[in-house]
């Protein structure tokens, strides 16, 4: 498996995921949606208050889970598009949830179209309840992306967990492992393929400077030679080696002259 974490670093990612108040948002959102729909007969046999603690309580469990899954598929699909993910997380939150929530209508005093409610029916709901979350997930995302570019985080953030106004300063491979190293200079070991890390970037502009290197164009001050060999030297004082293979990188950003 690609971009595993490690020391408890992949449940407090989890966490951390739960913990966004985006997602409930979209939680208090689906939940209203559904309930003022009620469906399958709760519309006319209970009140909007019983509805809303129903499919509030069932949506909260299916995030949670959900939430799980898409780590799961983010390290199998790591460097797809979202949507791949979003597809596999919902079929596979069908798969896991309906199976209960059929065993739980069972049990529960509900109306009759609830308690009758069979398999596929219920993998039908929230295979759409699961897209109707998508949905306002990606708007209400759009509308964070809206936020000055200074605020927000580049993905690979969710992967660790860094101070509010930490920014990428480079990353470097470290046998299996990858470096994060922040500008506030914390460091980072994370179990994950540095092409994997990098594809996570999605705001620090920054270059491959070497097959084991990349830095935040802001960290670069100059190229020197160090030692007969080019080198990049950063703000931090740090110097990074220079792949003849991506020195092409640094002309390109205006770096150094060809």
């Amino acid at each position: 498996m690609r971009g595993l974490l490690s020391n408890g670093a992949m449940f407090g990612t989890i966490w951390r995921e739960i913990y966004s108040p985006l997602l409930w948002m979209c939680w208090a959102w689906a939940t209203l949606v559904v309930a003022i729909a009620g469906p399958f007969g709760t519309f006319g046999a209970q009140p909007l208050v019983w509805r809303l603690i129903y499919w509030g309580v069932l949506i909260a469990v299916a995030i949670i889970i959900a939430v799980c899954l898409r780590f799961f598929w983010r390290i199998i699909l790591a460097g797809r598009p979202d949507w791949q993910q979003d597809v596999a997380v919902s079929m596979c939150l069908a798969v896991v949830v309906a199976p209960c929530v059929v065993a739980l209508n069972r049990l529960l005093v509900l109306p009759d179209a609830l308690r009758t409610m069979g398999l596929l029916s219920v993998i039908g709901s929230v295979i759409a309840i699961s897209f109707c979350m998508i949905a306002i997930r990606r708007l209400l995302h759009e509308q964070a992306s809206l936020v000055p570019s200074g605020l927000r985080k580049d993905r690979l953030f969710t992967w660790f967990s860094a101070d509010n106004g930490a920014r990428l300063s480079r990353i470097s491979s470290d046998n299996h492992h990858i470096r994060v190293i922040t500008n506030d200079g914390e460091e980072h070991r994370l179990l994950m393929r540095l092409r994997d890390a990098v594809a996570e970037i999605d705001l620090e502009p920054g270059l491959w400077v070497h097959r084991s290197h990349w830095v935040a164009r802001s960290e670069i001050v100059r190229v020197v030679r160090e030692s007969g060999r080019e080198v990049v030297e950063l703000t931090s004082g740090v110097t990074v080696p220079i792949g003849p293979k991506y020195r092409p990188n640094l002309i390109t950003a205006g770096v150094i002259s060809a």
